[in-house]
């Protein structure tokens, strides 16, 4: 499929230069950022939830991390569900399934970004196929995050825990 073109369009408008990382198929931000050997850390993930009211928003926290909900809950003072499978095909119809950019602005969805990512030197994101991210400076990504909601809603997942391996 290629780049998002409302990606594309959006970082065009907004003059902020990138890159492509052309990468072995892979599914998932994590599995991207490992075939792209880039830091998990850099690599930017998007979770889209869904509060009682039918809002729809993007949380983007580090690819190998967790929402955890009860921080984002009070961030966004609701009660939010992960989106269904079938909402996340129509509101990303230039994406493949499950290469969700992590930036929601191109999408119309308000964009939440963890604290963590903001600290980076670079960052890197699904382009919205399974064989290439963007890559954007941390000051040019900082820049688009200026109009994002900021907090630490993010975990690291706990490597013992039963649920988290499901």
């Amino acid at each position: 499929m290629g780049m998002s073109l409302a990606l594309k369009h959006y970082l065009d408008s907004q003059q902020i230069p990138y890159d492509m990382v052309h990468h072995a198929y892979s599914e998932g931000a994590a599995q991207s950022a490992i075939a792209s050997h880039i830091p998990l850390a850099q690599m930017a993930k998007a979770v889209i939830l869904e509060n009682e009211g039918g809002q729809r928003m993007m949380a983007v926290i580090p690819a190998a991390d967790k929402v955890d909900l009860q921080r984002f809950n009070q961030l966004v003072h609701s009660e939010v569900r992960l989106a269904s499978e079938q909402e996340l095909i129509r509101m990303f119809k230039d994406c493949d399934k499950g290469a969700i950019p992590a930036m929601g602005e191109p999408f119309a969805l308000d964009t939440l970004v963890d604290e963590a990512l903001l600290e980076m030197a670079d960052i890197y994101l699904e382009s919205g196929d399974h064989r290439d991210l963007i890559h954007v400076s941390g000051d040019h990504f900082r820049q688009l995050a200026n109009n994002w909601r900021h907090g630490e809603f993010s975990r690291k997942p706990d490597p013992w825990s039963r649920a988290e391996r499901m």
